[in-house]
């Protein structure tokens, strides 16, 4: 252990230009190691880090042409020798009083995330997200079955929330988020934010039925295996306006069996109205 209350974790593919203004606002933090996981990034980041940031921790990965947000984060939790973790994009700035205040809210029984006031009301923000490293070891991380953009930090609240973890905010003056377009968003991902966002939709909630009806979570050849069902169908659904499929998706493995059934006209509908911004896309 360090004797430093926070592990920063943030991570790098194309976004160098963000992280270099973002990492001074991270290691100005008191009380905080900080980690980056260079993922295969084109603009080498882990070089410029060497030469540049040499405190700073860093984990690379390399043959990854695609990005995964989750196995990036898996991949830097275990490194960090602080008791809790602040999992960031490069996108964000941490003011000078992000570490002091936030420290403020820790307790054993929660988790923490930005809440920022709109014209309709507050609204939570899923990152910068703190929690103890204990919890997130405790609930398994992040599903890296999600390969697409979006899902994946909402899937990993709810099973913070499962394990008994209160939701606590922090004012999102803390943090200041550099703003770019969906573009370079998705721009390593292999399907478009739109469809990413529906892909990973119809695979958490399946993922999570199951748990509420087997009463456990699925086994790592079960997370991938349905995530890559999930996948043809939505893409197959989108794909032929005209279909009225309905398709039965089973969980490999399980016993009995255990299916899930998706019509092509659900996946459409969703898909369009993601589309058509009816439902909010969380950036």
């Amino acid at each position: 252990m360090t004797g430093q209350s926070f592990s920063i974790i943030t991570y790098c593919k194309g976004r160098l230009e963000h992280l270099k203004r973002a990492l001074p606002t991270f290691v100005a933090q008191n009380d905080a190691e900080v980690i980056v996981v260079d993922y295969d990034c084109p603009d080498r980041a882990k070089d410029w880090l060497a030469s540049n940031m040499p405190a700073v921790r860093v984990a690379a990965v390399t043959d990854a042409p695609i990005f995964n947000l989750s196995r990036a984060r898996n991949i830097a939790a275990p490194l960090a020798r602080a008791p809790w973790l602040v999992f960031c994009d490069a996108d964000q700035l941490l003011a000078p009083s992000f570490a002091s205040e936030t420290r403020k809210l820790l307790a054993p029984d929660v988790f923490l995330r930005p809440e920022e006031d709109t014209p309709e009301g507050s609204r939570k923000i899923q990152f910068p997200l703190i929690c103890a490293a204990a919890a997130f070891q405790s609930c398994g991380g992040f599903d890296d079955a999600f390969r697409g953009w979006g899902g994946a930090d909402r899937e990993f609240l709810r099973r913070l929330v499962r394990l008994g973890l209160r939701d606590v905010t922090y004012p999102m003056a803390l943090v200041e988020t550099l703003q770019h377009t969906n573009a370079a968003r998705s721009s390593h991902y292999e399907h478009s934010i739109d469809t990413s966002v529906v892909i990973n939709h119809h695979y958490a909630r399946i993922k999570e039925r199951y748990f509420e009806t087997r009463g456990r979570w699925f086994t790592d050849e079960q997370r991938h295996a349905t995530y890559g069902r999930v996948e043809r169908v939505v893409l197959a659904a989108i794909a032929d306006r005209q279909s009225d499929t309905v398709f039965d998706i089973e969980i490999a493995g399980s016993a009995p069996p255990w299916t899930a059934r998706l019509s092509a006209a659900t996946v459409r509908k969703y898909h369009d109205d993601v589309v058509s911004g009816l439902f909010r896309v969380e950036l």
